[in-house]
């Protein structure tokens, strides 16, 4: 199991692993090798975490406003690309400083313009290709996309980009041999953009000189733009272009020009320095003893990056230490936000991280209109009903940030709203931009324009708790900076070191993983020379191996990015109790009843509900319960919550059925190197000894033989696992994707007042969307819960198996003792010396025994 380390203790780790490096001489086998290149980058992994600034990446779906957004933050709106298009095409990372007051928000006057690696490059590729060739194999079998494409690596494979040169030009609907021709007219355009980025890649990697890997190009940052703008989308070319020969050099990309465009799709993040003009936002608290750098990531889905900027965002997230994560708030829920908040928990991180890893900013505010409310109209759950957008945001931002203290990290804004009131020069912003800012203006001057300041009043007198009239309030003050400015540097210093760390025990872990497979691949020492020591270690190795094995198996089925099957039986499958979820959900009686009713409606609108009529009550009808009707959300929420119970008793006997399974499979190998531990056989009775020599703690056999014990580990965890099921589950009433008892739009008693939105609200289409939003929310919880819970089995049988191969002896122990060599001369003593260990410098082992086991100079265990 991995230890927790301290930031300094870490720090030493590293120091210790780079030493360890650092001396060693060549790889003495392709799998040392093989093993060393992958430690070396465990190693990096885990530095740069430790030595990283916080960071707050600032995410969406594409012109959501992100880039306006921060620009308005720091005081300088024109400070990113902002355009009424999708224009992020890179990270751009902002490292903060505090400038000079009255001086204005001001950039370096270099960036650093920083590439992928050749391993991110080609990851990034696979993405494109994959997708491509399995939405074309759904579409247009005949073209072959998946046999083509989907085994290909074009980075680093043998054929490189021969086989996707001599395909794609199908796609414009021209003969390709072996293919079955398909005319172009039948071919979705967005297939041709997919092959457009895939040859500008193509053409950038071919012609890049050293800059893969590299370190970082700095360059005027007047030119930076060049690779942080997606191009302008443009038609999609009617014949299908040709590869282009590039040339491009450091020289060529510090001059600028035509060699700075082409490498854009080469670039991961691009590096700049800004002072903030503290009469924006004083920065000297965030500051204070932290370095702290915002990343403005790219839109995902915008034209003219088919995969590129999600492969992008899910890579770097993985670094990420919080995230602003803005919605339009005129158009919630936002699915995009939803997928970047995916990607940032598929990282595994811990739920207590995730908890606290999110601020939500609905921007845009300003498209929404200020309610009228009369006189007797109440504030509270009625009012905020009144305003589409926030009531969305109230349902949606629970499944983001939970509840509790986390409501804080809420915010409305709109950036041409605040940076009209703080008087920020916007000037320099595009002329798009600047039209937007310009109609903002006439309307932030009309004195006589409603403002939200009655409504939070409202709101305030109904529910006192609810910060809602706090933010409604915040968004009139200046647009919702402020208050912004002031929940990031907040959640900065409550969470930002804590958020660090975390990062880095998950890079400590991938380090940890790293220096067991080294040792694994390391040759060893000479064999002993007694034949029981002889035995004793040969049985150690495949015991060995065979740990090896099972924790190999366990991080295949723990999905941490290994390609093949593992070899035991494999535990039940999310994507399974997904489909089963989805299928009751749709199966349930009620979605056909709401569309028959649509269909013997005259209007073909799903008619209103007759109100609940009631005579005076007699002894016969007095107990008799209200007959659920579909009118409301109750029916739905009992179908959800049904069949969240119903799927959670069958997972839990499907983990049971693997658990028996998976027991089956490895006792039939683990059982004979268990019984050989605890025999009489002479190999084995050397043990106690050689334990209380190398590690001074025979008690460590017996808890490698408990470790070992298959049958009492399956009894332990199909005991537990109700218990770790329900440690992941949520309340379903907290799940429910609709608001609980709530009146649906054909309800007797509703009235949306506007004859074409409650038109639209009875359509059956409305319906059916309904049927999808629960069947996908009770999908996404039961997936959820299985995955915790498998989590929670695999991490149970990683930390048993890890516990046992650190409980290994290593081969040097297998020496008989000295008493039985041949007596020794003194001239030998340094050269004895050398041989038990002392006067070297450590060895892997001895890594593994300080920094993995715990222990410390007097070899005992913690």
């Amino acid at each position: 199991m991995t230890r927790r380390l301290s930031l300094s203790e870490l720090q030493e780790y590293v120091q210790e692993v780079e030493a360890f490096l650092d001396a060693l001489g060549p790889p003495q086998t392709p799998e040392e090798e093989a093993a060393r290149e992958a430690l070396a980058q465990a190693t990096a992994k885990l530095k740069a975490r430790v030595t990283a600034p916080i960071s707050l990446a600032v995410v969406g779906e594409f012109t959501v406003g992100k880039s306006l957004l921060l620009g308005a933050l720091l005081g300088r709106p024109g400070l990113l690309p902002v355009e009424e298009r999708p224009t992020t095409g890179n990270i751009t990372v902002l490292r903060l400083q505090e400038g000079t007051a009255g001086t204005g928000t001001r950039l370096g006057e270099t960036s650093k313009v920083h590439f992928m690696t050749r391993d991110r490059l080609a990851s990034c590729v696979r993405e494109i290709t994959q997708e491509l060739a399995r939405l074309l194999d759904e579409q247009l079998p005949q073209l072959n996309a998946g046999k083509v494409l989907g085994g290909v690596d074009p980075i680093g494979g043998p054929q490189g980009w021969k086989p996707f040169l001599a395909w794609y030009r199908c796609l414009w609907g021209q003969p390709i041999p072996g293919l079955q021709h398909v005319e172009a007219d039948l071919i979705s355009s967005r297939f041709r953009d997919a092959a457009l980025e895939l040859l500008r890649i193509r053409d950038a990697e071919q012609g890049q000189q050293g800059l893969l890997g590299s370190e970082p190009v700095v360059i005027d940052t007047q030119a930076v733009r060049t690779v942080l703008e997606l191009p302008v989308a443009s038609a999609t070319p009617d014949t299908a272009p040709a590869p282009r020969k590039l040339t491009i050099t450091r020289e060529g990309v510090t001059a600028g020009g035509a060699a700075l465009s082409d490498c854009f799709p080469l670039v991961e993040r691009v590096e700049q320095v800004v002072e903030v003009d503290p009469v924006y936002w004083p920065l000297g608290e965030l500051l204070d003893g932290r370095d702290v750098q915002i990343l403005d990531f790219p839109g995902v889905g915008a034209v003219g990056s088919f995969g590129r900027d999600r492969n992008l965002s899910r890579q770097a997230l993985q670094d990420i230490h919080s995230i602003l994560l803005v919605l339009p708030a005129h158009h919630l829920p936002s699915d995009i936000a939803l997928d970047f908040w995916q990607m940032l928990a598929a990282d595994g991180r811990s739920q207590e991280a995730l908890g606290t890893a999110a601020l939500l900013v609905a921007n845009q505010f300003d498209r929404i209109v200020v309610p009228a409310l009369g006189a007797g109209q109440p504030g509270g759950g009625t009012g905020l009903g009144r305003v589409d957008s926030l009531n969305s945001l109230d349902a949606f931002a629970p499944k983001i940030i939970g509840q509790g203290d986390n409501r804080e990290q809420i915010f409305l804004a709109s950036a041409v709203t605040g940076l009209l009131i703080e008087h920020q020069p916007w000037e320099e912003a595009s002329e798009q931009t600047l039209d937007v800012i310009r109609d903002a203006a006439e309307r932030q001057a009309d004195i006589h324009r409603p403002t939200w300041h009655h409504f939070a009043d409202r709101l305030a007198q109904d529910r006192p708790d609810s910060l809602w009239p706090q933010r409604l309030r915040a968004y009139e003050e200046d647009g919702g900076l402020g208050a912004i400015r002031r929940g990031v540097q907040r959640h900065l210093a409550r969470h930002g070191d804590a958020h660090r760390l975390e990062r880095a025990h998950a890079a400590q872990r991938d380090l940890d993983l790293a220096l067991r497979a080294y040792r694994r691949a390391a040759p060893r020492d000479d064999d002993p020379e007694d034949a029981a020591y002889q035995q004793a270690a040969d049985r150690f190795r495949q015991l060995g191996k065979l740990i090896g094995r099972i924790l190999d198996d366990i991080e295949l089925m723990d999905g941490t990015g290994l390609t093949k099957r593992p070899e035991a039986p494999v535990p039940p499958d999310v994507e399974t109790s997904r489909a089963k979820v989805r299928a009751a959900v749709y199966g349930a009686h009620w979605w056909e009843q709401l569309v028959q009713r649509a269909l013997r409606s005259p209007d073909h609108l799903v008619p209103h509900g007759r109100p609940h009529e009631r005579g005076p009550l007699s002894p016969r009808t007095r107990h008799i319960r209200p007959r659920l009707t579909a009118d409301d959300t109750t029916v739905f929420q009992q179908l959800f919550e049904r069949v969240l119970a119903d799927q959670r008793a069958l997972d839990l006997h499907e983990l049971e059925r693997w658990l028996e399974e998976w027991r089956g499979y490895w006792s039939a190998e683990i059982g004979p190197l268990r019984e050989w531990l605890d025999s009489d056989d002479e190999s084995a009775l050397l043990l106690p000894e050689l334990y209380t020599r190398r590690l001074h703690n025979p008690q460590i056999l017996d808890d490698l033989l408990e470790d070992l014990d298959v049958d009492a580990l399956v009894e332990y965890v199909t005991d537990n696992a109700p218990a770790f099921l329900e440690s992941t589950a949520t309340e379903p009433a907290h799940a429910f994707p609709l608001q609980p008892g709530h009146a649906l739009p054909w309800h007797a008693e509703s009235d949306n007042g506007d004859t074409e939105a409650d038109e639209r609200s009875r359509h059956p289409l409305a319906v059916l969307q309904m049927r999808a939003v629960v069947a996908d929310a009770a999908a996404g919880q039961v997936g959820a819960e299985l995955q915790g819970l498998l989590r929670q089995v695999l991490q149970v049988f990683r930390d048993t198996f890890d516990r046992a191969r650190e409980s290994l002896l290593d081969q040097y122990a297998f020496r008989p003792p000295v008493s039985r060599k041949a007596p020794e001369r003194p001239e030998d003593d340094g050269a004895r010396e050398a041989e038990d260990g002392s006067g070297r410098g450590p060895t892997v082992d001895d890594l593994i025994r300080k920094w993995l086991n715990g222990e410390r100079g007097d070899g005992g265990r913690k």
